[in-house]
Parts: C-alpha cells; structure tokens; sequence
C-alpha cells in the first residue's frame, strides 16, 4: 500500500470523526464529496460509495452529492440505486439539463413512460429547441402506445434541425413500430446521407437489415460503420455477433477484442471471456476473467465465471474459494448465492443448498434465476408441490425458461397430470425447436395419453438423432409395445440392455414381456446378472422380488425384498409385497414370529420393525401395530414409512389427529411422490375438517394411482366436506364403479344416498 492510500485512509477516518462533531454541516458534507472523489480515482468506488452518503447524510438536499452517488453504483452495476439517486438529484436540481435527461432516460428503462415524458416536458418549457429532450419525449409517447404523437414530436425536431442524423434514426424506428418498414428504410438511409460520419446511423440501419433478415447487405452497413469508426465499442460487437450468427466464430474474435479494449469498462471483457468459453478456449478466456476480476465493477462477474469453470472442470475447492472470495465481499451477491447453492446441491448438501437458494430469493425476489435454482433444489429434495411453485414463480418473471418449462412438464407428468404436463413440454419445444429432452417428454406424455401416434415421430427423429440413448430407446421401446409390436419392443430393451446391462427399465419391460411369453427363466437370468455387478442395488433387489413373486418362488421373493427394505428402507413397494407374499402364504404370524426374533439380534433395525408393524396391521392387530411404528420412530425420526403407516391408525381410530398430522407431514417431506403418503395426508386433512386442504393431495394420490377406489372415497369426502356435491358424487361414484366392496364402500353409499336426498 502506498503513502496515497494511507493518506486517504486517515482522510476517511477524520471524516467519520468529524461528521459527529462538526459545527459546520456545509463543511462535513463538502468534505466528505472530496474524499469521495479520491476514492472514485483511486478506483475504489465502493468505499467512494460510503463517503458520499456521508454527504447525503449532512444534508439530504445535496444535489451534487446525489449525482455523483449515482455515477458510483452506475460504475459498480447498481443500477436499481442508480435510478433512485439520479431521480432525486433531478429533483434538487432542476435546472441541470443533463441530470433531467439522465433521469428521464432511466425512467424509461424501468418503463414508467409518463414520469419520464414529464421530465422532457420540464426541460422543453425552459428550453423548446433542446433537440435530445424532444426525442426522449417521443421515446416516452410511444412507450404510451401514442405512435402518432411521437411521430410529429420527432418531426418537428428535424425541421428544428434538419443536419441531425439521430433524429432521422429515432423516426425510422419509430415508423418500423408502426409497421412502415419502407418509409422506415429509406429514414434510415437519410439519417446517413445527413451525418455521414455517424456510426450510430449506420449501426442503426445495419439492425434494421438484421433483423429483416438482409444479413448480407447488414454486414456491409457495419462494415461501413467500422470505416468511419474502428474503435467503435458497440460497433465492434454488432460485427462480432453477426459473424457468429452466421456461423464464423473466427472470424468474430478480433471485433470482440477490439470491444474489450475501448470499453471502458468490464463488460467487454466479460463478454470476449464468454466468447471464448463458447469456443472451448478456456485458457484464453482465464486470462481475460483475471484481468476483469482486477477490476472494482468486473470482480464479482468474472470471479463466478471463474468459479463455474473450476465446478464444470471438476475442481470443486477452487469454484468454492471463488464463490466465497464474491460473498465476503458481497454478502447479498444473487448470482453468488445461487452459484454456492448448487455447487452444495451437486455435493448432496441439500439443506445448505435450499437455504442459500432461498437468501438468494430474499436478495432479489425479481430473479427468475433465483428461484429456477430453488425448484431445482426442491426437485431434488423430492419436494415436488414447492418445486412447481419455485418454477412456476421463475416463468412468472421470464416466461420463456425452457429448463424450467422441461421441469414443469416432468412434475405434472409424475402427478399424472397429463395436460399441464403436455402444455410445459411444447412450451419448451417452442422455446428451443431442438430441444431433444422436451420432445422425448412429449412422446412420453402421449404415449400415457395413450396416443402412440402423436408420440412416433418425435421419438424415430430422436431414436435418429440418438441411438446411443438409452432413455429415447426405452421410450421407442413402449411406442412399440403400445402398437402391439412386441418383438420390435424386445429388440430394443434388449440393445439398450446390451450396452447398460443394470439398466432397472430396460430390465423391467424385459421381465414384463417375458413373463407374458412364459419365459421367467430368461428374466431371472437377466436379472442375477445384473444383480451379480450391482448385489445391493435397491431397485434391482426390488425388480428380482416381483420377478419370484410372479414365480411363485415366494421364498425367493421374500428373500429379495428383504434384502432391497434393507437397502432402502423407505421403498413402501417393497414393504407392501413382502406383506402380500406372507399374505398370500399364509404365515404372518409366521412371519410376526421370524420378524419378532430378528428384532433381539438388531433391536435397532428400523426396517424389520417397520415390517413387523405392517404384518400386524394386516392381522388386526392394531395396538401391536404402534407399538412397532413407534420403535421404528423413536431409532429414526425421519422413518417415512413408519411415519406414514402410524399416522394413518392414528386417523382410522380417530385418536391423537394432531399427531397423526404431524406424522403424515414428516412422511410427506420424505416420500413427496407416494401415492400412499399423499393419500393418507389428505384423509387426515379430511378428518380434521380442512377439506380444501385435503383436496390437491389427494387429486395428486388417484393422479400416481388412478385405480385405487380408496383414494376417489377419499376424495368424494374431501368434496363433501368442502360443499362441492357435484364433484363429491362424482367421485364417490367412480370409488364405487372401480370396486363396489372397497373398504369404505358402504359409508360411500351412505354419502351418495345423502346428496341425492
């Protein structure tokens, strides 16, 4: 640090003392726009920041000190307190033309177009012929939607001032918004022919070309506009970019550097760094993120790209110590925080993860990017509801985030909410035509639709495009069987198998297909392979005790789905075959003795005593039932199918609901997709009168399983609570229609017999 920095350091702290005693306001504040001003020179501007607060502070009336805290966050991207300062500033000094038309100008950026025309006005009563107060004004009209207004305001300015090639421009945009795009052309050639030496005139008709589709003759106007001006910063990326949009990348790089060097700040290099990352030239594009990183405004914005570059290369330690490098500077950084978010996702730090996703929220509730992260997260957490909603909120604020419509899609898809589901999926395809994981959820909602013909072409493009795909074979795979070409369908399970022999779909259509062709022992076989290079994979454990199930090898049946509950202790398919095959075999006290001696050698298995609470239940025996779901409990709070099983005897024996409550919600927390979980919530919700509560859990229960008569009971009586007989009846009807005897089917009658009467 040299002598000018120390120098500057006592300044500061003999301002911090003075500001409590000194006599003279005027002195304080005069003093503190001083030393911010050698902070702004010394490239410090947010310590520059704070001192001129101070300014403000002495005397809130500072006009001068309001301006110059504007310029400041300017420099540093804060624009939202830019804004705010330039406007007061405006206020205090309404004589000051420019500090008028920067507020204006920042008024229409944010839109509020009768603010913004009524500061021109101010300045045009003081002075009619101040040309850039016109055009603003006209800017302002037709952000008001009064194109003929703005047209004659720009008119009159250029019969104010014929020579002035700005004005010509303005009007040619404006007659392009009207829908005149020939008057607007040869406007466009006019404002050159008048300012022949304006590279705004000739970059504002090269866009015009553009975006008409002329990209040759738009690629000569800007290499026109680079004749006149070759240092031109927006003229250099407007070449940049053409070039890359007609696909020479090469030839774009030179024009970016030239960006760079004249900006005269960071964003230039930031964004020659992204065209150098787009390039796959990461060394390159390290040098010139460090040389931004030096800088006070490129800091934050080029350390997360660094950061993302260290997290996709896979050293993760270095993108944290960047994150965290931002965050100590800038606790609140929206971009920061979500950037630490998901490098905890991607480490399985979900609770981190979320609670920095949602500071990140709070940070700025406007970032769609905040709140994309959130859904992400809550996906991952298997908290679908909250994370339809974060997503929901990010498309609220920018409707077209196809990464976001994608997610939607596949958690309305897994809601069996096969409409929604289908709408987000084409949203997405909208949003990106190539977009080949929305297309494949297309196929695959109609394909639930039962619509395999709509499905077809999307899934042979992709089956084209990606043969090395085993989830666009597998999909390509049900198209078949759902045409009945079961041959076709094995030959496609088969190959993607052939390549990924442990892959649980491929291997349960398989077994599927087998099982209908008499062929179980070619499926056992199958799966024991599998089985061999992945022994305590829950899945496949799962998939083999179906298999035996189906076998009748119920031994072997109840041997795997021990193994796979052990695995997983939260697989509630599991859990229910293993207790329909003692069922079946009649043995559960059999099985209540076995599952009654395992628990002295591993009291502390919740698994077993999980089991042992279920065959109970399937006995009667109620009492037995808690006692064992409570041992469960009290190993392991978080024992969602414990939690679940317990909380619906609570419900049925109409004792302890708040518990019940309570329970239910722990289970839903962890098994958010279980169509069990989300029934047994909505009964209890049900129970406690909150029907409009009850009401979205069980529609999304009967979406994960439509056929279950208990569910559609359920619902009628959520519907009856909630005074909506004509839905009530509806489903109390289907419960009846699926199974006439269900458990409940009587108080189902007696319900239908009172809303007919």
């Amino acid at each position: 640090m040299g002598f000018r920095r120390y120098a500057l350091m006592a300044a500061t702290l003999w301002l911090i003392a003075a500001a409590g005693c000194a006599a003279d306001p005027e002195v304080t504040k005069r003093e503190f726009v001083r030393t911010g001003d050698a902070l702004v020179a010394d490239s410090r501007p947010v310590e520059a920041i704070a001192a001129y607060r101070g300014a403000v502070r002495a005397d809130s009336n500072f006009g001068e000190a309001r301006v110059k805290l504007a310029e400041t966050y300017l420099e540093i991207g804060d624009v939202a307190s830019a804004i705010g300062e330039y406007i007061r500033a405006a206020d205090l000094l309404p004589g000051d033309f420019d500090v008028q038309m920067k507020a204006a100008e920042l008024l229409l950026l944010l839109r509020r177009f009768e603010e913004a025309r009524a500061r021109a006005d101010a300045v045009l009563a003081k002075d009619p012929s101040f040309i850039d107060a016109q055009l603003l004004r006209a800017n302002a009209l037709a952000g008001l939607n009064m194109m003929s207004d703005a047209i004659v305001e720009v008119e009159n300015a250029i019969r104010a001032n014929p020579d002035r090639g700005e004005s010509y421009a303005a009007l040619a945009f404006l007659q392009v918004a009207g829908g005149n795009r020939e008057e607007a052309e040869a406007t466009f050639r006019r404002a050159i022919a008048t300012s022949p030496s304006s590279v705004p005139a000739r970059l504002a008709l090269g866009q015009f070309l553009w975006v008409s589709r002329r990209l040759p003759e738009a690629e000569a106007v800007l290499r026109e506009a680079l004749k006149v001006g070759p240092r031109h910063a927006i003229a250099n990326q407007a070449m940049a970019y053409l070039l890359l949009a007609t696909r020479r990348p090469a030839e774009a790089e030179q024009f970016l550097r030239t960006m760079a060097e004249v900006t005269p700040d960071s964003s230039g290099k930031l964004v020659l760094a992204d065209y150098y990352l787009g390039q796959q030239n990461a060394e390159k594009a390290r040098v010139v993120l460090e040389e931004a990183a030096a800088t006070p405004d490129g800091f934050a914005p080029a350390k997360l790209r660094l950061a993302a570059m260290g997290a996709v290369g896979g050293d993760r330690a270095s993108a944290r110590r960047l994150v965290d490098e931002v965050l100590a500077r800038e606790a609140t950084n929206e971009e920061a925080l979500v950037a630490k978010a998901m490098l905890d996702a991607g480490d399985r730090n979900l609770d981190s993860a979320l609670a920095l996703a949602r500071q990140a929220v709070a940070a700025n509730p406007q970032s769609a990017r905040a709140l994309q992260a959130a859904g992400t997260i809550h996906v991952r957490r298997r908290e679908s509801e909250d994370a339809i909603a974060a997503f929901t909120g990010a498309l609220r604020l920018n409707p077209r985030i196809p990464a976001a419509e994608l997610e939607l899609a596949k958690l309305h898809m897994a809601a069996g909410r096969l409409a929604e589901a289908e709408q987000f999926a084409r949203n997405a395809v909208r949003d990106v035509a190539r977009y080949a994981e929305a297309h494949l959820v297309l196929a695959q909602v109609s394909l639930l639709q039962g619509r395999p013909g709509r499905a077809e072409p999307s899934l042979r493009e992709l089956a084209r495009a990606f043969p090395d795909s085993p989830d666009v074979q597998i999909e390509v795979g049900r198209l078949e069987m759902a045409r009945g070409n079961t041959a076709a369908a094995r030959a496609v399970f088969e190959h993607v198998l052939s390549a990924n022999p442990d892959h649980v779909s491929a291997l349960e259509h398989l077994m599927g297909l087998d099982v209908q062709a008499d062929r179980g022992a070619d499926a056992r076989l199958r799966i024991q392979r599998a089985l061999a290079a992945k022994p305590k994979d829950p899945r496949l454990l799962f998939l083999a005790g179906r298999l035996e199930a189906s076998q009748r090898d119920l031994a072997a049946a109840e041997r795997y789905l021990r193994a796979a509950i052990e695995a997983d202790a939260n697989n509630l398919e599991a859990y229910a075959l293993l207790g329909n095959v003692f069922r079946v075999q009649d043995r559960l006290d059999d099985a209540r003795v076995q599952l009654e001696e395992l628990t002295k050698r591993q009291p502390r298995s919740v698994p077993i005593h999980t089991t042992l609470g279920i065959v109970a239940m399937m006995q009667g025996r109620s009492d037995e039932a808690r006692e064992a779901f409570e041992r469960a409990l009290s190993i392991d709070p978080d024992a969602a199918v414990a939690a679940n099983n317990l909380a619906w005897l609570y419900a049925e024996s109409g004792t302890e609901i708040d518990r019940a409550l309570q329970l239910a919600q722990s289970a839903k927390a962890q098994l958010p997709d279980q169509h069990e979980v989300n029934d047994t919530l909505g009964w209890i919700f049900v129970k406690k009168g909150l029907p409009t509560l009850a009401v979205p859990q069980l529609l999304e229960a009967i979406g994960q399983a439509p056929g279950i008569a208990a569910y559609h009971f359920h619902l009628g009586m959520a519907y009856v609570g909630a005074d909506d007989p004509k839905k009530a009846r509806a489903s109390l009807e289907k419960a009846l229609a699926l199974d006439a005897s269900f458990e409940g089917a009587n108080e189902a009658r007696d319900a239908l017999a009172r809303l007919k009467g």
